[in-house]
This record gives structure tokens, C-alpha cells and sequence, in this order.
């Protein structure tokens, strides 16, 4: 078993990047605690991405309630350090007020010099849809918003490569933000649209045919008695997120397969 391996490699090795994959799993896991553990235990050797993740741990209250001022602590570390992902949530706290004075402009400052550190990226990994999805905001509010929706497009790109190999609950939270972006930029187009173009279909009535591996499937949203839900292959789901959260075909989580969207009707 994984946790098994990776606690045995810990215990001969000591080499942070094991605790920081446990801690990971942990978190996938939403075992928050046992997270926090493990990455505090990588930290202690100053590992830079260990930092990261005790970031993410207190920014979002994961042990408790939000604690900025340690986010903050752990952000700095890392982000001095040249992590990217600290960066951008260290421009997030100053845009958002948290521990330190709401500055707008300096979030705008860090975001936009990140911007040529990111270019090229490759590695769906790389915090490409994160710096470019708050980009795109900023290039809306200074006017430019044929530049928003270009990093828009490639941010979508990006983030439905990292799905292929992610079911993060994070990632799919990511995309959401990025279609919905989107769509309040340019005009939803039922006969070209992907996947992901569900988390905008699927917020009203309407039904769609998808093929997965040659099979057809159906999803429908609608309203009955009163309730909004999804529904494929005899499976109920509350809402778009709990779709793609729980979706499967085949055993395998629709966010993962190669997905041909047939056709899309607009329900009453």
C-alpha cells in the first residue's frame, strides 16, 4: 500500500520529498491533521515545497480556522524561494487583506511579474491556469479583454491536460472558475464546446450526448419538484460540482476519459 511504502521510505531515508507526497495524499484524503504532520516534518529540513503546502494548510483553515499569519509566514519562505504557486497566493493575500493591508496595486505587481516566468511552461503542473486566470481579471478591469480571453483559452488548455491525471477536488474547482470566466467574456457556443464546457451547460435545464470509448451516454439537468439536479446513467447528482466530482464511466472518472460532446439541447 502507498502510505506504507512511503512510510517506510521516510523512515530509512528521511528525504522530505516522501513526507511532502504522504502529507500530499493525506490531503487528497482530506485528513487535514496528518497532512500538516507530515509537511511540518519536511519543513523542518527546509524543503521549499513543503513550505507551499503548510501555506495552503492554514490560508484555508484546514486544522481549524484560516491562520494568515502563519500562511503568510510559509508563502514568504517559499515564495523567496522561487515558488511560483506561493507567489500568486501572496498576491492573493494582498488583494485580499489577509495579515497584511488590502493593496490592490501590489497585487497586480506580483501577478504581472509573474507572468514571463510562466510563459513556456509545459508541465500541466505548472501553475499556468492560476497566474493566467488572474491575469485575465486584471486585464478585464484595465480594459483589455481580447489579452483576458487568450489567457482564458490557454488556461482551459492547460487545465483540462492536469485533469487527465488529476482528480484533485482543487483542480476541478480551478476549471470551474476558468469556464465561468469565459463564458462572461465571450458567447457560449452549444456546437463547439468540450467537457468542460459542462460546468456552463449544466447550470440550467438542458441534455447532452457525450461518447466515451464508442458508448453514448446521456446527461440531463432539469428541475423536478421543485429540485435542480444532474443525472447520467442512472445516477443522481445535486450539482455540477458533485458531477464532476463523482462522475464515472467505465470505473473511471469522466474528467479523466477523452470525451466527444455530440450535441447539446436547451430545455424549457
Amino acid at each position: 500500500m502507498l502510505i506504507h511504502a512511503l512510510e517506510f521510505l521516510i523512515q530509512e531515508t528521511k528525504d522530505p520529498e516522501y513526507m511532502v507526497e504522504l502529507g500530499g495524499w493525506y490531503y487528497e484524503q482530506r485528513q487535514f491533521d496528518l497532512a500538516e504532520e507530515y509537511y511540518l516534518m519536511a519543513a523542518s529540513l527546509e524543503y521549499v515545497d513543503a513550505y507551499e503546502c503548510l501555506g495552503y494548510i492554514y490560508y484555508y483553515g484546514r486544522v481549524g480556522q484560516p491562520d494568515y499569519k502563519k500562511a503568510f509566514h510559509y508563502y514568504k519562505l517559499a515564495s523567496d524561494k522561487g515558488n511560483l504557486v506561493a507567489s500568486y497566493k501572496l498576491a492573493d493575500m494582498y488583494k485580499n487583506g489577509y495579515y497584511v493591508s488590502k493593496d490592490y496595486a501590489k497585487y497586480v505587481e506580483i501577478m504581472k511579474s509573474l507572468y514571463p516566468l510562466i510563459q513556456g511552461a509545459t508541465n500541466t503542473f505548472d501553475p499556468v491556469p492560476e497566474i493566467y486566470s488572474r491575469l485575465a481579471k486584471i486585464y478585464v478591469e484595465e480594459g483589455n479583454e481580447d489579452q483576458a480571453i487568450q489567457l482564458l483559452l490557454i488556461a482551459k488548455e492547460f487545465q483540462s491536460q492536469r485533469l487527465i491525471y488529476s482528480q484533485f477536488f482543487g483542480d476541478l474547482t480551478i476549471m470551474k472558475y476558468i469556464v465561468n470566466d469565459l463564458y462572461s467574456l465571450i458567447q457560449f457556443d452549444p456546437n463547439y464546446m468540450d467537457l468542460f464546457d459542462l460546468y456552463y451547460a449544466l447550470q440550467k435545464p438542458c441534455k447532452v450526448a457525450i461518447e466515451i470509448l464508442g458508448d453514448d451516454h446521456i446527461i440531463e439537468a432539469k428541475y423536478e419538484d421543485g429540485l435542480f439536479y444532474i443525472c447520467m446513467d442512472d445516477k443522481n447528482y445535486e450539482d455540477v460540482d458533485q458531477f464532476f466530482l463523482h462522475a464515472k464511466v467505465n470505473e473511471e472518472p469522466i474528467s479523466t476519459q477523452y470525451v466527444n460532446v455530440n450535441y447539446i439541447e436547451i430545455l424549457d
